[in-house]
């Protein structure tokens, strides 16, 4: 629906003593505000850069599994959240730019109200991009409750990836163009790719068989069932590179970590590090 103009006051007539009093008076007004409205700060941007500067000191230098351990060390300290929590939380990460009160699904790329949450045709949901069957974390505070893989989507997409592993290939997705998938896996479109990758790894990296849930680890195949592993490795790196992070995502890793976990998913910050350590 088209933002309606904002309505414009009534011109005022140029003749009658009171009345050129009263805009006198009004425009005095205005100018003594107007200086102090003017003075106020800027809203302060998320700070990624400083943040990421500091955040990842403890990994400079290192590749491959050193890489992993040390970023592991570096993200396993969060703040839970509830899987009540949840809802609110997406409305804040995956607002859409050009309207607050909505928010984007990841597969489809619709914008949808984020009052439309529920489980009905036509709601949004909240998506584990790590299927929770793998590893059997189900909705428990922790992997199952963590940001950086729950996304808002359409409740049919979401029944239509259900827990498959990603892999290319397969029929086209009702209601989600771009989106394939088969008895097996789930290919989501081109603009997510990357994002479905990096937080694949990051997964992967966060959860290494500590704090009571299991190690997950990427493999290179489908079809993993209830094991705490998801593939296809190999196109899951493919797809990083294919898409690099936007600003939609970036954004999103900030509000996760200034507001909310206070970690950051380090695939968005250097997706280099995906080579790095596999």
């Amino acid at each position: 629906m088209p933002t309606p103009h904002p309505s414009r006051p009534a011109s005022v007539p140029r003749s009658g003593p009171l009345l050129a009093l009263g805009c006198a008076a009004l425009l005095a007004l205005g100018a003594a505000v107007a200086p102090q409205a003017a003075a106020q700060p800027a809203t302060p941007t998320l700070p990624r850069a400083a943040a990421a500067a500091d955040y990842y000191a403890a990994a400079e230098g290192k590749s491959g599994t050193a890489l992993k351990d040390a970023l592991h060390d570096i993200i396993k300290d969060q703040t839970s959240v509830s899987y009540a929590a949840v809802w609110d939380a997406l409305g804040d990460t995956d607002e859409d730019p050009a309207d607050p009160t909505h928010v984007i699904e990841l597969y489809t790329g619709t914008s949808i109200a984020k009052s439309r949450s529920g489980g009905n045709p036509g709601d949004w949901n909240r998506e584990h991009v790590w299927a929770k069957s793998h590893g059997d974390f189900g909705t428990a505070t922790g992997p199952g409750t963590d940001l950086h893989h729950l996304r808002p989507e359409d409740v049919a997409v979401n029944g239509a990836r259900g827990n498959k592993d990603f892999d290319d290939g397969g029929g086209a997705v009702s209601g989600a163009p771009g989106n394939y998938t088969d008895s097996d896996s789930f290919e989501p479109r081109d603009a997510v790719k990357g994002d479905v990758a990096r937080m694949i790894l990051y997964m992967a990296v966060r959860y290494e068989g500590e704090d009571g849930f299991p190690d997950l680890e990427p493999n290179d195949k489908v079809s993993n069932g209830s094991a705490p592993a998801i593939g296809k490795l190999s196109v899951l790196k493919e797809w990083s590179e294919q898409d690099p992070p936007d600003s939609f995502e970036e954004h999103r890793n900030d509000v996760i970590y200034t507001s909310y976990q206070h970690n950051r998913n380090p695939f968005v910050d250097h997706p280099e590090w995906v080579e790095s350590i596999w």
